[in-house]
């Protein structure tokens, strides 16, 4: 049995960091094949390490000149048409929209012509294998999933996995991702990756509430870095990508209201953000250290936590699904600040393993949740950051759930192909 990986971009350049490690656990399958679709010229000169020789990458350049004979082709496709009918009939068309379904169905059918030529050059369309498609996002990319299995794959099953983007319509800026009842009708089952993705879906699409399960995602074990509240400098370090839904301007500002301790503020991740940030870190306090990293690899990234010691990691997004950043801490037992969105609050317990915050927590709310955790008796931090770590061992360790999940992969293609 065969594995097609729907990929963005991995194993190429930065993007999907976690896949990384989650490929690591398909070992019961002959063949596993990535396609790192959306896949940036910039992107090609770092090609990250896969597990084995099991492993063969087909590259699906992003390309808007390709994406025109793919609208030809989306024009024969009924799907289009339904789509905009259901838009009509909801009252939720717009120009805007439409915009964005067009773009959709010409990138689907594109992608998969692409695609459609390796599966014939690996001898796999059209043949008997059995082979589970698998996509990692609930975008475009479970569609082409769906039209490489009608043209080139019969004898496959379909799935996909739901994280933030692709999954809340509220995270886009015109609230609409298309073929959302398409997807869960034809699609043998949609993963979430926490309980609140599972319930957003469930209720607004309770039809296919059955088909909707929750497989979390992980962090490996790296060891844990000690840190004591000793009286030397406090230690806080984000990691997110420097765009306004995670408000990295918020976690400045923050630190900026903490003038009575000195501070060693580290952040991980670029973005289009950072000149604004940056200017803004220029404006704190001489207490305040900042230290603004940029892309680091997911790999640098965890290295660098096991040999420096930190004390509290800091998260202030508006939207999340469930972040591995935090699941990353807390597996080096770092208690984690929070703000409760998305499915943050499974993984952030207040009081227990760090504080969970509200959604639209103000810069006070965040200062004085970090000057609470500062504050604490060394004894009772150190209680804090071993539930930290135990919280990651319970319902996060990687070797768990991404065990759990190609065992479940695996076994979706066998009860499909009997």
């Amino acid at each position: 049995m065969d594995l097609i990986v729907l990929a963005n971009g991995f194993p190429y350049g930065p993007w999907e960091p976690f896949l990384e490690t989650e490929v690591k656990y398909y070992r019961g399958f002959e063949n596993v094949h990535i396609c790192a679709m959306q896949l940036r010229r910039s992107h090609r000169a770092v090609r990250r390490s896969l597990p084995s020789e099991r492993f063969s990458v087909c590259p699906v350049p992003f390309s808007l000149a390709g994406c025109i004979p793919g609208g030809l082709r989306a024009l024969g496709d009924r799907n289009l048409y339904g789509e905009l009918r259901r838009l009509f009939s909801a009252g939720r068309f717009s120009l805007s929209r439409l915009a964005w379904l067009l773009f959709y169905f010409s990138r689907s059918h594109h992608e998969a012509a692409v695609i459609g030529r390796y599966l014939k050059k690996a001898g796999l369309a059209g043949t008997d294998t059995r082979v589970v498609l698998y996509s990692y996002r609930f975008d475009y990319q479970p569609y082409v999933a769906l039209l490489l299995q009608k043209k080139y794959l019969p004898d496959s099953v379909a799935l996909a996995r739901g994280h933030r983007y692709d999954l809340y319509e509220n995270a886009r800026s015109n609230g609409y991702i298309p073929l959302r009842p398409y997807l869960l009708e034809h699609l043998e089952r949609v993963v979430l990756i926490g309980e609140d993705g599972r319930r957003y879906l469930a209720e607004k699409f309770p039809a296919y509430a059955g088909k909707l399960t929750v497989s979390r995602l992980g962090a490996e074990d790296h060891g844990v870095c000690p840190a004591a509240l000793d009286g030397g400098p406090l230690r806080v370090v984000s990691c997110s990508t420097m765009t306004q839904p995670k408000r990295v301007d918020r976690i400045v500002r923050a630190l900026g209201l903490i003038t009575d301790r000195q501070v060693c503020w580290t952040h991980y991740g670029d973005g289009p953000l950072r000149p604004q940030i940056e200017a803004l870190c220029r404006t704190l306090p001489d207490n305040i250290r900042w230290d603004l990293r940029g892309q680091v690899d997911n790999a640098a990234l965890l290295a660098e936590y096991a040999r420096t010691p930190c004390h509290i990691f800091l998260n202030a997004s508006a939207s999340e699904g469930v972040p591995v950043s935090i699941m990353e801490a807390m597996s080096f037992g770092v208690p984690c600040i929070a703000t409760d969105v998305g499915g943050t609050g499974e993984l952030v317990l207040d009081g227990e393993n760090g504080a969970l915050l509200p959604a639209d927590a103000t810069t006070e709310q965040l200062a004085g949740a970090v000057r609470a955790i500062a504050d604490m008796a060394d004894g009772d931090y150190q209680a804090l950051r071993a539930r930290a770590r135990a919280f990651w061992r319970e319902r996060y360790d990687a070797a768990d759930n991404y065990t759990a999940f190609a065992t479940a992969l695996e076994a979706l293609g066998r009860d499909v192909h009997g």
